[in-house]
């Protein structure tokens, strides 16, 4: 088990693909829904909504197919 990948590694490499793709939601939703708060604000609930389910089910996929590390 030395040579095991370091699970902080698959770690930081998932906080930054979160941080990516927040930003690219985020300027999507801007873009398309314009800078008014009554207007933005139900597509960044569904965005959050949604990342909830996302997380959700990537944990279910995980547990089924037994790449869970330890």
């Amino acid at each position: 088990m030395a040579n095991a990948p370091s699970p902080e590694g698959g770690t930081l490499l998932t906080a930054a693909l979160l941080i990516l793709a927040l930003g690219f939601v985020g300027y999507y939703i801007y873009t398309k829904a314009g800078d008014e708060p009554q207007v933005l604000a139900p597509w960044f609930l569904a965005a959050a909504v949604g990342l909830v389910v996302l997380a959700i089910l990537f944990n279910i996929v995980r547990a089924r197919t037994g790449t869970d590390r330890r």
